[in-house]
């Protein structure tokens, strides 16, 4: 079901799983593309939406590298690089983007 109010669009479905495809089809139903709204989601969404893979991986953010493994420079490195550009099959991006990365802001790091 999608409800438009204003200024705010709530898409929400039951029993469907947080996935690539799923996602992409709900996107295409409130014709997103069309319209380009700002999205506010939950990190697991997000990272789905912006074509990282899901569950514990070593780089987790899709704005820069941070490393989420690199537990002994978490809180003494905090600009850490920037990813140019998503390939596929490297550091953990595994489909095509659903959304540009101008969308998002990096909330862990300073480098964005």
């Amino acid at each position: 079901m999608v409800t438009s109010t204003l200024r705010f669009l709530v898409g929400y479905a039951v029993r469907l799983k947080e996935t690539y495809e799923t996602l992409k089809h709900m996107l295409s139903s409130i014709e997103y593309s069309k319209h380009s709204w700002h999205i506010c989601a939950d990190l697991k969404v997000i990272a789905v939406l912006v074509l990282l893979q899901a569950g514990y991986t070593k780089f987790c953010c899709f704005l820069c590298k941070w490393d989420i493994r690199n537990r002994k420079k978490h809180y003494i490195k905090k600009v850490w690089s920037k990813r140019q550009f998503l390939t596929s099959v490297v550091k953990n991006v595994e489909n095509e983007a659903q959304l540009p990365q101008k969308k998002f802001s990096c909330l862990h790091c300073t480098s964005n």
